[in-house]
């Protein structure tokens, strides 16, 4: 493997965020110093190789650069940072990455990859904090799965019992929020409160959802029984706006744009394509409790929820993180297991080595047995 690619694979990995003890702005200006010249010696090298090679270099590295952000989302913050820096020197390059995103997106959409499409979500928001997109294209993606989820449970337009779709899309708004809420809502207060505000409605005329919870503990306070009552939509929207209320500042999200904002403010920002959400299966013209199950039942395979929780220590255990912050690294300890469980030593060694600064040994293991036993519940 190039030097270049390593690189991009182990980046951040001795920072003080990953357990280490080197700046992770120096792994950054390495990794994109390193890949810049890569494309410009190629690009010198023109004359000795066809104009399609040299294409296909800038598309085959977007695409290995697309793959890493894709399965190590807990670094896509890095890789972000690295994309903009890369971007004030070799905008092509960039706007390939930008286009392979877009492309990747509207196939996850199109054939309902939840997973790919959540992570991509995240990519886009770390590219706009870096000023490769601008703030209004993650909006209109925004703008598009709200107004598809408002359709998708209308009685009359839509077809409620492909709410789990519905609920994907403003799950994946809320779930990218950690990573660019304050960017957002500097740059865009208006439209970030149309959002939110558009969100709310949603969630007025969704249908609760029924939650298989367990609780090792009887004395419940009633701090936990108020999370109890609320299904998981509700309860992440809870934590939303625990963390707008808190000025978008929480600890679970490295943001090390900031390392660098003098100098990503020069670069140019590329517009993201349009996206279209599948159309969902009509609702037939007499819908029977039986139909409106097998359906329901159809779109809950294909739009899972991811989270479940299992509640084996007492809150005092935990009592130190934000709401948001616990929900950020049940994300990247379900990525880990997702996309490392076949190689059983990084798997371990990123699930201990997540660039958080408190300790999470608590929630990884709530985290670890929440997953068996939702498996054993749904299999048995």
């Amino acid at each position: 493997m190039s030097s270049w690619r390593n690189l991009l694979l182990r980046i951040g990995e001795k920072s003080p965020e990953y357990g280490g003890n080197i700046d992770f702005k120096d792994h950054i200006e390495t990794c994109s110093g390193i890949i810049r010249r890569e494309l410009e010696h190629s690009g010198d090298d023109v004359l000795s190789r066809t104009l399609t090679d040299f294409e296909c270099l800038i598309f085959t590295s977007s695409q290995f650069l697309l793959q890493c952000a894709e399965q190590l989302p807990h670094k896509i913050p890095l890789y972000g940072t690295v994309v903009g820096l890369l971007n004030l020197e070799n905008e092509e390059f960039v706007r390939t990455v930008v286009e392979n995103t877009q492309t990747n997106f509207q196939d996850a959409l199109n054939y309902g990859n939840c997973n790919r499409i959540r992570i991509l979500m995240r990519f886009l928001t770390a590219l706009m904090c870096s000023k490769v997109l601008p703030p209004s294209s993650l909006v209109d993606v925004f703008d598009t799965f709200i107004s598809s989820a408002a359709t998708t449970v209308d009685e009359e337009k839509g077809n409620p019992s492909w709410q789990a779709c519905a609920d994907f899309y403003i799950t994946c708004i809320l779930s990218c929020l950690p990573w660019g809420g304050a960017e957002l809502v500097e740059q865009v207060p208006e439209e970030v409160e149309r959002v939110m505000v558009g969100i709310e409605s949603y969630l007025r005329i969704r249908k609760r959802v029924s939650d298989i919870g367990f609780s090792v503990f009887e004395d419940i306070d009633e701090t936990d029984e108020a999370h109890a009552e609320k299904d998981f939509m509700e309860d992440l929207w809870s934590r939303i706006q625990n963390l707008s209320n808190n000025g978008w500042k929480l600890e679970s999200v490295p943001r090390p744009h900031l390392s660098f904002e003098a100098q990503l403010v020069a670069g140019k920002s590329h517009d993201f394509g349009p996206i279209s959400c599948p159309e969902q299966p009509g609702q037939p013209a007499a819908l029977s409790g039986i139909t409106y199950g097998r359906q329901k039942h159809d779109a809950e395979l294909i739009y899972p929820q991811r989270i479940h929780r299992l509640n084996i220590f007492p809150a005092n255990k935990t009592e130190d993180l934000q709401p948001i912050d616990r929900f950020v690294v049940e994300e990247y300890l379900l990525d880990v297991l997702l996309f490392l469980n076949g190689c059983r030593k990084e798997c371990t060694s990123y699930m201990v080595g997540l660039p958080v600064p408190f300790r999470y040994d608590y929630l990884m293991a709530e985290t670890i047995f929440s997953q068996l036993t939702f498996l054993w519940y749904e299999n048995k």
